[in-house]
């Protein structure tokens, strides 16, 4: 009968047993692998990137130096005067790049760095976004459908390839520091908290104190936020509470929370005005709506013109397709909450965000970015519909098809990012900005100060050597008030001018500074020296003079 007695109570005790380590075990293991598959996604979109002329848009244009341009001021112990756009790349852009520049060497280094955090972040929310629509599918369901989601950006962005952010050329935005991810992130962010409220029917003080403080962060630092988020969120959630499909009380919880936590963000700006160099306002031409659509119907023919253009349009148009037809099928089948609110709500963003765009009368593409990442909600949910309704039928019973082409997959995209990885590395490793080495050559180690137009001196001002600093200013000499630091401006001595070949200048630098000390031709661009000439007085009286009084302006 001794196989009857109770088992010692330090067996009980004693801690987990091995059926719950390797259970553990288990969890850890499969979480690892997603997100080992997710960073071999990464990198591949991020080698594609780098091989191709897309890398311009990725390091050397005026717009994505920004964040460099401000950690080369910050380490210099310039004074902090920035004057940035509407966004103001405060949460989370200048945090991230801050620290990725820590652990690197070069800018684009960090930036490349930067890049693949911010599709590995796209691919945690995502997952985040599953344990809420998934809650009874396995954890390995869930990982690879966030995976797929991720899969679906990374194949978008192997078919982008230029250098120009005036495209249709849309997720691989996402890899640049200065083309709103934050944003992008926050509203991702913003409704895996929604869907948490909604899955378990109540509106937690945890979910809206956070969902407050997401909304006030974000909006603060970049007022997208609110079309891009906020607006759609509150829309989708008040529809279906009208329609009798989510109960009011935990709607008007969330609604009431991004509100304020909007309201907050605006409020934030005031004490930040001086940083901001226009109104939002000041975007918005409602009497252009028509040329707009000539414009986006233009860019879509122009996209059309390639195999890859092709694929690309078929990919988003997909992502639009998931969100209506699985608002349709949750709204038929009376799935979960959480599904219809996940498809419905991608589907109220791409409209808003469409619609939005054409009465704004904005002629910017990267104002597009959300038909890109908010379908990425549905793709989840239109997955939990089809798990669920294949479940009910004997189809469901034969699963090993679907596994062995997820493990084929999963395999495929590991192997392609073992064997991209080294290339890579180096190329980002190695990578240098040519085109300064000329600039560099004429300084010769001398602490020199310099100015030039937008387009031509920023790249150059991020990676020229560190005694040389360059001014941006307009063709009258007078300072460009726009993503640049006001404070680099106090006491400069500018004695020469940097010339861009498609730099336009309404009257000759000659004309206006006189003849210059001798000057350099360099790939691109030349350099007039004026030191020791009366032209270096000049543009010392126009240049700094006239950002004393930007300045004093803006409250500095």
């Amino acid at each position: 009968m001794s196989h009857d007695a109770p088992e010692p109570r330090a067996s009980v005790t004693s801690g987990p047993g091995p059926a719950a380590h390797r259970r553990w075990v288990a969890t850890v293991g499969r979480e690892a692998l997603g997100a080992v598959v997710a960073l071999a996604l990464s990198v591949i979109a991020l080698r594609h990137v780098v091989a191709t002329e897309r890398v311009a848009l990725l390091w050397y244009d005026a717009d994505s130096v920004l964040l460099p341009l401000v950690e080369r001021s910050i380490r210099s112990g310039q004074p902090f005067e920035w004057a940035m756009s509407p966004a103001l790349f405060f949460f989370p852009e200048l945090p991230v790049y801050l620290l990725c520049s820590l652990v690197t060497a070069t800018a684009q280094q960090a930036l490349a760095l930067n890049g693949v955090l911010v599709l590995l972040a796209v691919y945690a929310l995502v997952r985040a976004a599953a344990n809420e629509l998934m809650p009874s599918a396995r954890r390995s369901a869930r990982i690879a459908t966030a995976a797929v989601a991720l899969g679906f950006v990374t194949l978008l962005v192997l078919t982008e390839s230029s250098a120009t952010a005036t495209s249709l050329e849309l997720a691989s935005l996402l890899l640049t520091t200065t083309y709103y991810y934050g944003a992008l992130l926050a509203m991702l962010g913003t409704a895996v908290l929604v869907l948490r409220a909604v899955r378990t029917g109540r509106a937690s003080v945890t979910v809206l104190v956070v969902l407050a403080l997401v909304a006030a962060c974000t909006t603060a630092s970049n007022p997208l936020y609110v079309p891009w988020s906020a607006a759609p969120v509150v829309v989708t959630l008040v529809l279906l509470a009208a329609a009798r499909r989510l109960p009011w009380r935990p709607v008007a919880r969330l609604s009431g929370a991004l509100v304020a936590g909007s309201v907050v963000g605006y409020l934030l700006r005031i004490p930040l005005r001086p940083f901001v160099s226009l109104d939002p306002s000041t975007y918005v031409h409602p009497e252009h709506a028509g040329e707009t659509l000539s414009f986006f119907a233009a860019l879509t023919d122009d996209r059309a013109g390639s195999a890859a253009g092709d694929a690309s349009l078929l990919l988003l148009f997909a992502g639009v397709l998931l969100a209506a037809g699985g608002t349709v099928w949750a709204w038929r089948v009376r799935t979960s909450r959480t599904v219809l609110v996940a498809t419905a709500l991608p589907l109220v963003t791409v409209v808003a965000v469409s619609v939005g765009v054409v009465v704004a009368g904005s002629d910017t593409p990267r104002y597009l970015e959300p038909i890109v990442t908010a379908p990425l909600l549905a793709l989840v949910a239109v997955a939990e519909l089809t798990r669920t309704a294949v479940r009910t039928t004997r189809v469901h019973r034969p699963r090993r098809g679907l596994r062995l082409t997820l493990a084929v997959a999963a395999a495929a995209v590991l192997l392609a990012g073992v064997a991209t990885a080294p290339g890579t590395l180096s190329a980002v490793a190695h990578a240098r900005y040519g085109s300064v080495a000329c600039l560099d050559r004429w300084a010769d180690g001398r602490q020199v100060t310099g100015v030039g137009q937008f387009w031509t001196v920023r790249p150059l001002a991020a990676y020229a050597a560190s005694d040389v600093q360059l001014l941006q200013v307009r063709d009258t000499f007078d300072a460009y008030p726009w993503l640049v630091d006001l404070g680099a401006y106090r006491d400069a001595r500018p004695t020469f001018v940097v010339i861009g070949a498609n730099d336009v200048w309404t009257t000759a630098v000659e004309d206006s500074l006189g003849s210059p000390a001798s000057i350099t031709h360099c790939t691109g661009y030349d350099v007039y020296d004026y030191a020791g000439t009366a032209g270096a007085a000049v543009l010392r009286r126009d240049v700094v003079g006239s950002a004393d009084v930007i300045r004093r302006e803006r409250g500095f």
